[in-house]
């Protein structure tokens, strides 16, 4: 296909392979297998990055990143990540202006959330097609944390706009049937047509399962005949990660250790809880080296997934299927009804314990930790499901169709 080239707006990509970073990279890879040429515009790395970022203009297998310049940090405070995000924004509007003529389309995430407007002002302007691809939706996630007040005219002037950029979309890519049903709501009828839902994956050639007694993470860890709960990525606010902490201190008497693996807001507070508690089943790891992700996934013999009940369907916590990848099975402390939740019952992979309490957590690690048949069944099962509906390949597949699609004018 002629013009089969877009641009890709993200603020995380390679070398930082964390969160949308790791989703963004991997996809770019492979449909730039599938014939595409593929420019990024990306911010220069903040976390768990290594990489020579001595240049701002670098070509990663056939894709072709430039990393624009912002400031403000988006670690610390209210008005320095605004600011950050602001810059950001206006970064990648000037090269895309100066680059336009080059595009057929443009592919953006909602990473910063006003990422979309850039898309929405390039179609409005150069009918320049865009696909956006919703992981979080705002306003709600902000409200929902108490940054803003639902009543605020911040918040209605946000909503708009984001009800703006999702009526611009050419195709709306939602990851979740919980976010669809929120994404839908901010539609008109006549435009639920431009809604498709893709999950988001593992790459089925980097995660696999990985015999215990063969896997070099957890001798490194010096981890023998302990059960394992791992926690692995960001530690945001959005995450009910607390009783778990309170579920360790129940549990100190067992043979089981709690392994929180990355970075983010909620680490200090978990590691000051574990401090005070003086608890020794506990364990906390910076974010791990890609090379070293399967082991360290298919290290846990039960993998934690979480996310607060008020950000049900604005989130959906994408590190369920690299788990299930690792043939490793989940604890999910997640809503039933979303999307990781109807997830884990309808394949028989894990437990989902809404708002748990730390004594309901430390009696499902009791009947776990000795019931190996059940854990054996729900890890293959997690790993079948993956092998059917999860991996980097079913995703690619399904964005190249509606990237050709959108680039054909057919949408």
């Amino acid at each position: 296909m002629e013009n089969k080239r877009f641009v890709l707006l993200c603020q995380h990509f390679y070398p930082e392979m964390v969160s949308t970073g790791m989703h963004m990279t991997e996809l770019a890879e492979r449909l730039t297998e599938l014939g595409w040429q593929i420019t990024v515009y990306c911010a220069k790395p903040s976390w768990g990055a290594e990489a020579d970022l001595s240049e701002n203009t670098i070509e990663y297998k056939g894709i072709e990143i430039t990393r624009v310049n912002t400031r403000g940090d988006q670690k610390k405070s209210l008005l320095s990540r605004a600011l950050f995000a602001i810059s950001f924004l206006s970064s990648v509007s000037l090269l895309l202006w100066q680059q336009r003529k080059q595009f057929p389309a443009i592919v953006v995430t909602t990473n910063p959330p006003f990422l979309g407007l850039v898309g929405w002002l390039f179609s409005t302007l150069f009918h320049i097609p865009y696909l956006l691809i919703v992981y979080d939706i705002y306003p709600e996630i902000a409200v929902n944390l108490g940054v803003l007040s639902p009543r605020s005219l911040i918040t209605k002037i946000w909503r708009q706009v984001t009800h703006l950029i999702f009526r611009k979309a050419a195709v709306l890519v939602v990851i979740g049937r919980d976010m669809e049903q929120i994404v839908r709501q901010k539609l008109p009828a006549h435009l639920h047509q431009r809604i498709t839902r893709i999950p988001n994956w593992s790459d089925e050639k980097r995660v696999r399962p990985i015999p215990k007694n063969e896997n070099s993470f957890r001798q490194e860890q010096g981890i023998h005949n302990t059960f394992l709960v791992q926690y692995a990525g960001r530690m945001g606010r959005t995450h009910n990660l607390e009783p778990i902490i309170e579920a360790a201190r129940e549990l100190s008497s067992e043979k089981i250790l709690f392994q929180f693996v990355g970075d983010g807001a909620k680490k200090q507070t978990l590691q000051q809880l574990a401090a005070e508690y003086n608890l020794t089943n506990i364990q906390f790891l910076a974010y791990q080296p890609m090379e070293s992700l399967s082991d360290m996934l298919a290290a846990a013999d039960l993998a934690l997934v979480c996310l607060d009940e008020a950000f049900t369907g604005l989130s959906v916590p994408s590190k369920s299927y690299g788990i299930m990848a690792s043939g490793t099975p989940i604890l999910g402390f997640v809503q039933p009804d979303s999307e990781i939740g109807q997830m884990i019952t309808e394949e028989a992979c894990g437990v989902v314990l809404p708002n748990p309490t730390a004594e309901q957590i430390s009696q499902t690690l009791r009947n776990l930790i000795h019931n190996t048949s059940t854990l054996d069944a729900m890890s293959a099962a997690g790993h079948q499901a993956f092998l059917q509906k999860y991996t980097l390949s079913h995703a690619a597949m399904a964005y190249d169709t509606a990237l050709a699609k959108m680039v054909a004018g057919l949408n």
